[in-house]
């Protein structure tokens, strides 16, 4: 048997996790909901009371832009001004409860990571580098629209040469799951996010996981 870097087989297939960041890698809903009440006058937009989080959590990306009546016409110049405010404070971004250590493990096991997402670069790299992850990814893709996240993992697939029967999209909102299924590969939902667990059942993805663990044996299934 062939034997890798680290110990690990050599001839087994090697698994590519692309990773969604807010709510998935990062734990960013706080800080999020923080910015987006503060911005809610100038949008003209209702802001989210803290106890009335959890209860949104089963809504998706177009039920919450109507639940806050933000306008339609007004959502690229917010999401503007919530990535500049994300990128002054993207050294305080804490991680989702054990996060750097699966990452870690997976990059050890010969993975191959990757990140997606709707945020920007520079925030996701000074995240990664607080975190002490910075070396586990191969690319980092962001700053779509709200709704291209499909596109995005496309392109990300294309620039790397990924193998959809061997990538999988690990996200925690119900659009991951649909981006996942618009490009072409499975999804892993985690519960620990912005959308609830329930949600989630609804979108049916390809594993729903509590447990950040749960990743290895996703990837070894794969």
């Amino acid at each position: 048997m062939k034997i890798g870097k680290n110990g690990v087989p050599g001839n087994r297939i090697l698994t590519t996790l692309l990773f969604d960041f807010d709510g998935t890698l990062a734990d960013s809903l706080p800080m999020l909901v923080a910015i987006t009440n503060r911005l809610a006058p100038e949008f003209g937009y209702r802001p989210t009371p803290f106890e009335e989080v959890d209860a949104l959590k089963g809504l998706n990306a177009r039920q919450l832009i109507r639940y806050t009546g933000i306008p339609v016409l007004k959502i690229p110049a917010l999401l503007r001004r919530l990535r500049t405010e994300l990128r002054q404070r993207s050294t305080q971004i804490p991680a989702c409860a054990g996060i750097p250590t699966i990452i870690r493990a997976l990059y050890e096991e010969e993975h191959t990571l990757a990140i997606v997402t709707s945020n920007m670069p520079d925030v996701v790299q000074t995240f990664l580098a607080i975190h002490q992850i910075q070396d586990c990814f191969v690319s980092i893709d962001g700053g779509g629209t709200l709704f291209g996240k499909g596109r995005l993992i496309v392109r990300t697939m294309q620039q790397n040469l990924f193998t959809p029967e061997h990538t999988v999209y690990v996200g925690d909102e119900v659009r991951d799951v649909d981006a996942a299924r618009f490009a072409g590969i499975r999804s892993a939902s985690v519960t620990w996010g912005f959308n609830s667990r329930n949600a989630l059942i609804r979108a049916n993805p390809n594993w729903l996981i509590d447990n950040p663990e749960a990743l290895r044996a996703i990837a070894d299934a794969v």
